[in-house]
């Protein structure tokens, strides 16, 4: 009988009916053999253990209404796994006497019921075992691979239905009813809306393939010989094509019911799973309400089966309190502190790129940033009067703790964009191959190279990977003063190179320099500021006017006895308030230092990587011919790499000299990620993108200046642009306090930026490549209505 009254197919069965001197008769007529019998429990089906000197086995007879299809299809899987995975401990099936997979019997009620015979998997049965951390993770481990050896795998019957299919949680919520217990039944209801508001609408996202489905305590075998290791998966009735997220959840079910830390005991699961097959972020999104629903899904079948069962024992009686207490404790902890803690233990950020808040306290800036200052110091920076608490980031977005949205106008770290899937891609496949380092030999490392320097003139034509910009300039440094034998090097007045010792000394900008100059051994450069400084815009000759202070810084550091080892030049001059330099300029600067026999040492962190739109490199715009190129920043799209690029000879004198080698400094992984950078600007043709992306922001900023009168100057080329602001435009005063309080309304509004220049004055806007005409629009709008509330 299997009454359903239009319910899902075998909600209200009952189970084959044959004698055991019939058992043993159809034993031998099909397979045989024959032996002692042991009846075992199943939810539709008829299974026996048959034993005897030669074997044990389960014969299963299957519910007369199971569909053949169903059948050949959990036949077939079970071939599939064996040819896939041969060490896997599963069922193996044993043909008939005639060779064919299956056999048939008729019951004296006359229904005719499908009949198989599989091997014995020997072990314990998880639930008689002592449960342990270590036995939660190996059953996950387990059931992920038994998926991988499922992948691949289909049959025109996995999508048939079946009332233990999760999916079917919406259909059997009107059977919540059955529930006699208020509380229980309120439970199982709150849970199935879940799976309906939160599972439901990521259904289409979720990877699916054909699952086990029902790999729970009662499945899973343990071989006593190591009681905290899941050795065996059994009973392949439930098989279905579903989310492999289910998996999780099926195989999290049964330790939810003696454990006062559930959570912990499912997420002791999920670690194992995925540590044989990674789970995705939109999986890991839905992991709470599936067990939710599980447990749901389990106590409102026991209950409908109670009711409409007259006479018929029930199936595992009490399964309903049992399911119902793990959901509590489950639904106590709450989505989304349960979600956060899933998350936090898979090393997945603390929130999905457009999500929601998790956790109370991953929002309470202020508990941030005490814990933060407990840590990390007091004196760690941070942008804007109050600080953006950011958490994940795509494209040209970062969003906040609580999912709003930022355009990010600022950061050239993340140059093609934040967490652009081919770097990520490419990152995450090497850092699965190999992470050494460059004393060993791998093509990815050479390959990198090459690549890199096919972009650069030819004279350009080898390298040395380090891990950031400041590195690579120390080594420039380190370069220049060792080969050419001096110790001076020039700068520009505001230059900002690194923190290293030697190259802070470089860096006027920074706070130890400030008010007092950079070391005694570099001279300074007047900043070529054509809008605020003693040449100006309109004036003839101002490349040779700006360029004629490299005679007198050459000369000071001849007379204090240190020589021009070096001119190093952040090609973008953001620290200057990125002015328009004249064109020429630094080409003139280049021939005096190398007259003085000075390197020329291009300094890219800033304005590489086709910033500027019509070139790649910041020195190819500006026409100069460097002698070393120095890459940091945006090089790896916010993966750790630096570059120093020079030529054969310079950098074979040096390593030969110094025996220079990083450890980190061009791994495979960092490659991996500098190579991924490479194809998404070439792939995607961001330079052009860059160019008229640009233009078209530029002409809205100077759209702006025409109806705000802070605004003295528009100016800057490609992706780095600089808006001036002023008190005055006649004396052209600068307005650092009304800036900053325009940026900070920004932040507000949704858009972030910097600020630069040597009065603190100057927008920097140097947003990720990828920065669409959408995004300057709304960088534009937020800036409009910012002036305007001034």
């Amino acid at each position: 009988m299997n009454d359903t009254s239009g319910d899902i197919k075998f909600l209200i069965s009952d189970t084959p009916d044959f004698p055991e001197d019939q058992v043993h008769r159809i034993a031998r007529r099909l397979f045989g053999i024959d032996g002692e019998l042991k009846f075992l429990d199943s939810d539709r089906d008829l299974n026996f253990r048959l034993r005897n000197g030669d074997g044990t086995w389960v014969l299963k007879f299957f519910h007369p209404e199971e569909d053949e299809g169903v059948i050949d299809f959990q036949t077939k899987a079970l071939v599939h796994i064996a040819q896939t995975d041969p060490d896997m401990l599963v069922p193996k099936v044993v043909p008939t006497k005639r060779g064919l997979p299956f056999g048939r019997a008729k019951a004296p009620d006359g229904r005719t019921s499908i009949v198989r015979l599989l091997g014995w998997v020997p072990g314990t049965d998880l639930h008689l075992v002592e449960d342990n951390r270590n036995l939660r993770h190996s059953t996950g481990a387990l059931v992920a691979r038994l998926d991988k050896a499922l992948q691949g795998f289909y049959h025109p019957s996995a999508l048939h239905t079946l009332v233990w299919d999760i999916k079917q949680s919406p259909a059997l919520r009107i059977h919540t009813g059955d529930i006699k217990n208020r509380n229980r039944r309120r439970l199982c209801e709150k849970a199935l809306d879940g799976f309906i508001d939160h599972v439901l609408p990521r259904w289409t996202h979720l990877r699916g393939q054909v699952i086990h489905n029902d790999a729970n305590m009662a499945n899973v075998v343990v071989d006593p010989a190591k009681p905290d290791t899941a050795a065996g998966v059994i009973d392949f009735g439930d098989m279905i094509y579903g989310p492999i997220a289910a998996e999780v959840a099926m195989a999290a079910d049964g330790f939810g019911f003696e454990v006062d830390d559930t959570m912990n005991a499912f997420i002791d699961v999920a670690l194992g799973f995925d540590s044989v097959m990674p789970l995705m972020e939109d999986e890991v999104e839905v992991l709470f309400d599936m067990i939710a629903a599980r447990f749901a899904l389990t106590a409102t079948i026991v209950a409908r089966r109670a009711v409409a069962r007259t006479g018929s024992p029930d199936y595992q009686p009490g399964l309903e309190k049992t399911s119902t207490d793990a959901l509590d404790k489950i639904l106590t902890v709450g989505r989304e502190a349960g979600t956060a803690m899933f998350r936090d233990a898979l090393r997945f950020p603390a929130r999905s790129a457009k999500g929601t808040v998790s956790t109370p306290e991953a929002t309470d800036l202020k508990a941030q940033l005490k814990r933060r200052n407990k840590y990390l110091g007091k004196h760690l920076s941070l942008f804007y009067k109050k600080p953006l608490h950011v958490e994940r980031g795509e494209g040209a977005i970062l969003y906040d703790a609580n999912g709003r949205a930022f355009v990010d106008a600022y950061n050239n770290v993340t140059s093609v964009g934040h967490c652009h899937p081919h770097v990520v891609n490419a990152i995450t496949r090497q850092a699965s191959a190999l992470g050494t380092n460059t004393r060993y030999v791998y093509s990815i490392l050479a390959e990198y190279a090459e690549r890199l320097q096919g972009t650069m003139p030819s004279h350009l034509n080898a390298c040395v990977l380090v891990n950031s910009g400041s590195e690579a300039n120390d080594i420039a440094w380190q370069m220049s003063t060792m080969l050419t034998g001096k110790r001076g090097g020039i700068v520009m007045h505001e230059a900002y190179h690194g923190i290293t010792e030697a190259i802070a000394a470089l860096s006027p900008v920074t706070p130890e320099n400030i008010g007092h100059g950079a070391g005694g051994h570099v001279a300074q450069l007047t900043p070529p500021d054509t809008y605020r400084g003693p040449w100006r815009k309109g004036e003839k000759g101002l490349a040779d006017k700006y360029a004629a202070d490299a005679d007198r810084a050459i000369a000071e550091l001849d007379q204090a006895g240190f020589g021009t080892a070096c001119f190093m030049i952040d090609t973008s001059f953001c620290s200057d308030g990125i002015p328009d330099v004249p064109k020429g300029y630094l080409k003139k600067v280049a021939a005096k230092v190398r007259a003085a026999g000075g390197m020329i040492i291009g300094d890219e962190v800033q304005y590489g990587f086709g910033r500027p739109g019509t070139h790649m490199w910041g020195f190819e715009y500006h026409g100069m011919k460097p002698d070393i190129v120095t890459i940091g920043k945006p090089v790896g799209d916010g993966f750790p790499l630096g570059v120093v690029v020079t030529s054969r000879e310079i950098l074979n004198a040096f390593t030969e000299a110094t025996g220079l080698f990083s450890t980190f400094g061009g791994n495979p992984v960092a490659c991996a990620a500098g190579l991924a950078v490479l194809d998404v600007i070439e792939n995607e043709n961001l330079l052009e993108h860059c160019r008229i992306t640009s233009e078209h922001m530029k002409a809205g900023l100077r759209e702006l200046m025409e109806r705000h009168e802070c605004i003295g100057d528009v100016r800057g080329h490609g992706f780095v642009t600089g808006v001036e602001i002023v008190s005055n435009r006649e004396t052209r005063t600068p307005d650092a306090d009304t800036m900053v309080a325009i940026m900070n309304r920004m932040r507000e509004l949704g858009v972030l930026t910097g600020r630069e220049g040597h009065d603190g004055n100057v927008f920097k806007i140097r947003p990720p490549m990828v920065f669409s005409r959408d995004n300057a629009d709304t960088l534009i709008t937020a800036m409009d209505q910012a002036m305007s509330e001034m």
